[in-house]
């Protein structure tokens, strides 16, 4: 007699086909829509996730799990590995199987290789013979023609290395000269307060190549003033497009406070300095004050860059 279909596998008369309790816990995650009559049912996003298979492999003598994904790579890894092998024994094969021809008959292996052989040895030969039958005066001078031809390789070559080593050394002295021209230059114009600088130095010197370019060459003397001048020119074009925080960010902190050192130190001597026209006049013994120590841009153009040729 054929049984009844159980309520596991036939919906409830109560329980709506469409509701998730017709649907076994264990496939919650996964619904066929034609289980429940064509409709899908979501899964419930309270169900714990499902486990990743996992296998026991040996690894250095141990049990570990790993996932099937790790087992596949590992097989592909494998796989690649065992032909990499192969194809490095082949070759290890064939070069020993040369090897081996080369050494039982070399006259096989150089036909092999594309060598004609026969000629080879004819001409190696016909050589030998030559040379034997020659005159020992005509070995000699032979000998010594193939010895003054190699000297005279050797003297060439010699020739050539002590040339460029000229060369180099005539190079490096003048660019020695020319940085001694620039220092001194630089050391001759303390009024300026630049420093022996690698950077002005580099600053003066292509000044120097670029005027020797267009026209009749400056020394440095004559080329200090056009780079303090241009890079003047060029840092006051900078800060003067910043303000505030950029400007002191981009000159530094210490310049910064270098700056407000002289300046408090110029307040100070205006503050002392009694005023021009002033009829306070300083006590007997008193020093008078201080001429001003620095010059403006004007009086130095005036007095410096005008006057050059």
């Amino acid at each position: 007699m054929a049984t009844q279909p159980t309520s596991a596998s036939t919906p409830s008369s109560n329980t709506p086909a469409s509701t998730p309790a017709a649907v076994p816990a264990a496939k919650s995650a996964a619904v066929d829509p034609k289980s429940v009559g064509q409709v899908p049912v979501a899964a419930d996003p309270k169900a714990a996730p499902v486990a990743e298979e996992t296998f026991d492999v040996q690894e250095n003598g141990k049990t570990v799990k790993k996932t099937r994904k790790e087992v596949i790579e590992a097989y592909q890894l494998r796989q690649l590995s065992d032909k990499k092998r192969s194809e490095a024994d082949k070759t290890l094969a064939e070069y020993n199987k040369l090897f081996q021809t080369l050494k039982g008959d070399p006259i096989k292996f150089l036909k092999a290789a594309g060598i004609d052989f026969d000629n080879m040895a004819t001409g190696y030969l016909s050589k030998k013979a030559e040379e034997a039958m020659l005159d020992p005066k005509e070995k000699e001078a032979r000998a010594q023609k193939a010895e003054l031809e190699q000297y005279k390789r050797y003297v060439e070559e010699q020739k050539a290395q002590q040339e460029q080593s000229k060369a180099r050394a005539a190079v490096e002295h003048e660019r020695s000269k020319i940085h001694a021209e620039i220092v001194e230059a630089i050391e001759a114009n303390k009024e300026l307060g630049l420093p022996v600088d690698e950077e002005m130095v580099i600053a003066i010197a292509q000044k120097m190549i670029l005027q020797d370019k267009k026209q009749k060459p400056l020394n440095a003397k004559e080329a200090l003033p056009a780079a303090y001048a241009s890079t003047q020119k060029w840092l006051q074009g900078m800060a003067s497009k910043m303000e505030g925080e950029a400007l002191i960010n981009w000159l530094g902190k210490d310049i910064a406070l270098k700056i407000r050192k002289h300046d408090l130190s110029q307040l100070k001597k205006s503050r002392t300095a009694p005023a021009q026209g002033s009829l306070v006049k300083p006590k007997e013994g008193q020093a008078k004050p201080a001429a001003k120590p620095y010059k403006t841009w004007s009086e130095f153009k005036a007095e410096k860059l005008d006057t050059l040729q």
